[in-house]
């Protein structure tokens, strides 16, 4: 069977059999796609594989691929763009993104506004604060694949108040910390006021008619405050993960 030309971004690859690859594809229409790309990695006449070069990651691409099973054979493959330029810190980011879909996607389980802000971000990146970025896609991502958690109420059903602070729990949700309460000092807290700015995030990433711009980045919390965001968020998805991720140790050397 033969698909027809799809929206998708290499997010990962690996070496099959001698001259061929299989690569992992996040297309617009159909999620993650695993594909075998065959001959990709012979060289050509003037070196390096044409095929090789237009299946890099972080390029807008169309391709087309035919077969029934779950590993299909790539058919045809058009760079749409320009590949988004990543260096340094920015490039790791871009791993990291491709890491954590990988792992938290379900092959076939398509996500078309995951995708397009996925594509937007890319573009972002290359001049916004990527902590701010980051911090958006990993809200939105959590949403898509059912791990969001309720930022509106606590588990007592009472609305999350800017001038409270409160525990998280992976299976439960947030809990008001209360002054005559005994917590565990290594239970993450995070404050009312962390969490309204980060509804007010995911509010605006869910616009379906504001798809082509992100918050801006002169919405960004204060430092204390983003570093409360990137623990919150990274207890939720470290919650959900099957293994740690590569592309942390990388930023943390």
């Amino acid at each position: 069977m033969k698909a027809d030309f799809h929206a998708a971004f290499v997010i990962h690859t690996r070496p099959f059999r001698n001259t061929s690859q299989i690569i992992e594809l996040f297309t617009r229409d159909a999620g993650l796609v695993s594909v075998v790309a065959r001959g990709s990695t012979r060289a050509g006449a003037k070196g390096r594989s044409p095929l090789a070069t237009q299946l890099q990651q972080f390029t807008p691409l169309q391709i087309s691929w035919s077969g029934r099973g779950e590993l299909k054979t790539l058919t045809k493959v058009e760079a749409t763009g320009i590949a988004h330029r990543l260096v340094g810190r920015r490039l790791i980011c871009g791993l990291y993104l491709n890491e954590l879909l990988i792992k938290l996607l379900h092959h076939g389980d398509p996500h078309s506004t995951l995708f397009d802000r996925y594509s937007l971000l890319l573009a972002e990146l290359v001049i916004e604060n990527e902590a701010h970025l980051l911090r958006i896609f990993e809200l939105q991502l959590l949403e898509e694949v059912g791990f969001g958690f309720d930022l509106n109420y606590d588990i007592a059903g009472d609305p999350i108040a800017t001038e409270q602070s409160y525990c998280y729990y992976p299976e439960d949700g947030l809990a008001r910390v209360r002054q005559d309460s005994d917590i565990n000092t290594s239970t993450l807290q995070v404050s009312g006021t962390t969490l309204k700015v980060l509804r007010q995030w995911l509010g605006q990433s869910n616009i379906e008619s504001n798809i082509e711009s992100f918050p801006k980045a002169d919405q960004e919390l204060p430092a204390k405050l983003q570093q409360e965001a990137k623990q919150l968020l990274r207890a939720a998805l470290d919650y959900h993960l099957p293994s740690e991720l590569q592309s942390r140790k990388l930023l943390q050397r």
